[in-house]
């Protein structure tokens, strides 16, 4: 098996349980959103704290940890990344999965904007192409059905900034998880206990819902892992295609297992979205092949 072959199963099982986890999070609907949040930081932590173990990663942990800047940015990505979490878990218990899924396929390309405001970037007419093409997209759908897409800009967004973070300081998956979760981990035991306090945590007597909380942990970590893997091994456009995996498969959860409305704004900005995808991962395309003939 060759180099690219050995790394896209992984992150085509990344991609797929990413896609997927909206029916995770409904099976969880009966628990109130900020507790799912709060067990899932809970339990993440603890299984990253074994997968460090297990890949004997503590050195590297350690030394992160004592490196400030590192250390304070991780940590920050922590919140950020839990703003990302909760956001999605809401919006998929509250009927939302479609828009959320709409967050997801705009990243990219907000992802571009960033590259270009904060790292000094440049995009070429191609990708500024992508970008109006999305943003019509996204206006179009705003004022034809009424109102902002905030959970898919919110999912978006911070999705965005958390990877501008992971650029600036390349760190590998479980590392940086751990930091990130260990920094949001008392949050969310103070929050669980203090519900416990107000008679607000939610008690429930079957079995399979608690073996789901602490599963949690582990669908969001498992997914990290395989993309960590899978991401070393394949070309990064290939890994930028492979990424609207997730989405697509959001989408048609929300469409045909949820019956979400799925309305003529919405099939436009949809397929604005997907002409900008054409367009990016085209034009991706067509440079890595133009620096692998100057090689």
């Amino acid at each position: 098996m060759n180099r690219v072959n050995k790394g896209v199963m992984p992150t085509v099982g990344a991609y797929v349980m990413w896609g997927v986890l909206p029916i995770y999070w409904k099976f969880l609907q009966e628990i109130p959103s900020g507790q799912i949040l709060a067990h899932r930081i809970v339990w993440s932590f603890l299984f990253i704290l074994l997968v460090l173990r297990w890949t004997k990663q503590w050195t590297e942990f350690n030394y992160a940890l004592r490196h400030r800047a590192t250390r304070n940015a991780f940590m920050l990505n922590g919140f950020i990344v839990s703003a990302n979490w909760f956001v999605y878990i809401w919006a998929v218990n509250h009927g939302y999965i479609i828009e959320a899924s709409l967050g997801y396929y705009i990243n990219p390309l907000v992802s571009m904007v960033l590259g270009v405001l904060v790292f000094r970037e440049s995009l070429n007419r191609v990708q500024w192409l992508a970008v109006i093409v999305a943003a019509i997209g996204v206006l179009v759908l705003t004022f034809g059905y009424g109102s902002f897409p905030w959970i898919a800009f919110i999912l978006a967004s911070t999705f965005g900034f958390y990877g501008m973070v992971k650029k600036r300081r390349p760190l590998a998956s479980t590392v940086s998880l751990g930091i990130e979760t260990l920094a949001v981990v008392p949050v969310a035991i103070i929050f669980l206990g203090w519900q416990t306090s107000q008679g607000g945590l939610t008690m429930t007597t079957e079995p399979v819902i608690w073996v789901a909380l602490v599963g949690t942990g582990v669908m969001t970590a498992l997914p990290l892992l395989l993309f960590g893997y899978g991401a070393q091994h394949i070309p990064f456009t290939l890994v930028g295609f492979l990424q609207f995996i997730a989405p697509t498969l959001s989408l048609a959860i929300g469409v045909i297992l949820y019956n979400e409305p799925f309305t003529g704004y919405h099939i436009f900005a949809f397929t604005c979205i997907w002409i900008a995808i054409f367009f990016f991962s085209w034009n991706s395309w067509v440079q890595t092949r133009k620096r692998r003939q100057l090689v």
